[in-house]
């Protein structure tokens, strides 16, 4: 099958970590423990992770090594493990990890709700899961889907609404999510899907570490709205 996939891996948004930090610094709380990156790709975003948050150990998963280029990144004082696994079948003991991130990577996922089961499966109490994809109300999205379904690069990709996104949280046991937006209009949303149960209290030197991981990459900084839903 035909797929621009590679060419556009090329791109400098794909190695953009911009949509990582913008959530990684409006993180409730999290307890101790690792971190899962969900769909980790070239593993830009599984690095970043691994310099923005240098105490934890980092898990990327994704189905193919295909795009991996470890020589390419840039990692924190601990080296990420990646691993190949499909994000509906998790290969992770229950209660492991203390934040999973899915950034532009949920609309391409098979079953989105055994995948929002699984990753409250294995968040400790009070851990978050940090979702970050394009607004299914947006205008934007049926572009979105077209380009991805047309150029070979998923044929599963769907925007979904904020609505549902929030259904499947609420089916799967997650608190009802704070959400935010860079721009009033913007095509994105960020969730923060929290575990019920205790959590730890991480320092506030933590959003100084994401802006510092972020500003070496050097990528630009962008304003915000938040709410919550």
């Amino acid at each position: 099958m035909f797929s621009l996939k590679p060419l556009f891996a090329r791109l400098p948004m794909a190695r953009s970590t911009r949509a990582y930090a913008f959530g990684l610094e409006r993180l409730p709380p999290l307890p101790p423990g690792p971190v899962l990156d969900l769909g980790a790709g070239q593993g830009y975003g599984t690095a970043f992770l691994s310099r923005a948050l240098p105490q934890r150990q980092v898990v990327g998963v994704d189905i193919t090594y295909q795009c991996l280029k470890p020589q390419r990144l840039a990692f924190g004082p601990r080296r990420p493990w990646f691993v190949q696994a499909s994000a509906p079948y998790l290969p992770f003991r229950a209660s492991a990890f203390a934040l999973a991130t899915a950034v532009m990577t949920f609309h391409c996922l098979p079953e989105p709700e055994r995948v929002f089961r699984e990753v409250f499966r294995v968040l400790r109490p009070g851990g978050v899961f940090l979702l970050a994809d394009v607004d299914g109300r947006h205008w934007i999205a049926p572009w979105f889907e077209r380009v991805e379904h047309w150029f070979g690069i998923s044929p599963l990709t769907r925007a979904y609404p904020p609505e549902e996104i929030e259904g499947l949280a609420r089916a799967a046991g997650f608190l009802p999510p704070k959400t935010a937006r860079r721009k009033a209009r913007g095509f994105m949303v960020w969730y923060f899907l929290q575990k019920p149960g205790a959590s730890g209290g991480e320092s506030p030197s933590r959003t100084a570490r994401v802006a510092e991981a972020y500003e070496n990459s050097g990528e630009g900084r962008a304003s915000a709205t938040t709410s919550s839903t």
